[in-house]
């Protein structure tokens, strides 16, 4: 079944206008609150905790739980959607499906262990043109930040006062995250050199959702994320920046969709230094 062929029913299923990516976005965002909150008053038992890949690869029954509420409620609302989570397997043709929705239900998994904050549940959504929806929820701050295409970024619901980006980089502050939970990116030594020589202040936080939310929000200049990431990582956050009027960059440039190979999201006028310095550093690293 292709998508164009996907029968609809009173227009749930048709996201081509802004009024209906109004409504997911209200979804998304009242979805990722209620999981959140319930994850928040979950007695998590830090016993219960098994490690996947390595040690540093933390999952919990909560994980679960969060995920299959996430996805009953999906499934229920829109049964021809395709979905991508980090936990469960991939559900319906993401290849034939008229929108995916991507899903990391503990983000930052690790500081929830350890009871460290900076812990959210991340749904994002992507259609034809690139990811449409966002809703990143801040489990301990109660904090939901989102953004649909076209329509802006929203705080709790109501849209968000960002302000004027800066034009400077001394003095402001970069969010990055590990490659793989505990490994150096391939280029950080290098490029946290040139962050000090440019008096640029670094924050890793645990979890790539919020630190790309955190971006569009205006709280930090940038987020670069040079490492693989899995597109439940970058989905919703990059809805995100990009309302906030952030720009988006890989390696090789300009990039829209989910850049698999590494990502940054920057105030405009420092965008160019930023990536020419991460640029640099992976050749430095190379030994190039």
């Amino acid at each position: 079944m292709t998508r164009s062929s996907h029968p609809r029913t009173s227009g749930v299923d048709d996201f081509t206008g802004r009024g209906d990516l109004s409504e997911m976005l209200e979804f998304a965002e009242r979805l990722a609150r209620e999981v959140g909150r319930q994850a928040r008053r979950a007695a998590l038992d830090p016993a219960d905790a098994t490690m996947k890949a390595h040690a540093a690869d933390w999952v919990t029954p909560i994980d679960v739980e969060s995920e299959a509420r996430i996805r009953h409620a999906i499934t229920s609302r829109y049964p021809y959607h395709a979905i991508i989570g980090e936990e469960l397997s991939p559900h319906g043709d993401a290849d034939a499906s008229p929108l995916v929705w991507h899903i990391d239900p503990i983000d930052g998994t690790t500081n929830f262990v350890f009871g460290l904050g900076n812990v959210s549940v991340s749904i994002g959504a992507v259609d034809d043109v690139g990811p449409a929806i966002g809703a990143v929820h801040d489990i301990y701050r109660d904090e939901t930040v989102s953004a649909a295409r076209g329509l802006g970024v929203r705080v709790n619901g109501e849209l968000a006062r960002i302000p004027t980006h800066t034009a400077t980089l001394a003095g402001q502050v970069l969010l990055t995250e590990w490659s793989g939970g505990y490994h150096r990116w391939a280029g950080f030594d290098q490029f946290l050199d040139w962050t000090t020589s440019s008096q640029v202040t670094v924050r890793i936080i645990g979890s790539c959702a919020l630190a790309l939310a955190h971006a569009g929000l205006g709280r930090a200049a940038a987020t670069i994320l040079p490492a693989r990431h899995n597109s439940w990582d970058l989905a919703a956050g990059i809805v995100i920046a990009s309302e906030g009027r952030y720009r988006l960059m890989g390696v090789d440039g300009d990039t829209r969709g989910l850049p698999s190979t590494g990502l940054l999201v920057a105030a405009p006028a420092v965008a160019d230094e930023m990536w020419a310095a991460w640029r640099r550093s992976v050749a430095d690293s190379a030994g190039r």
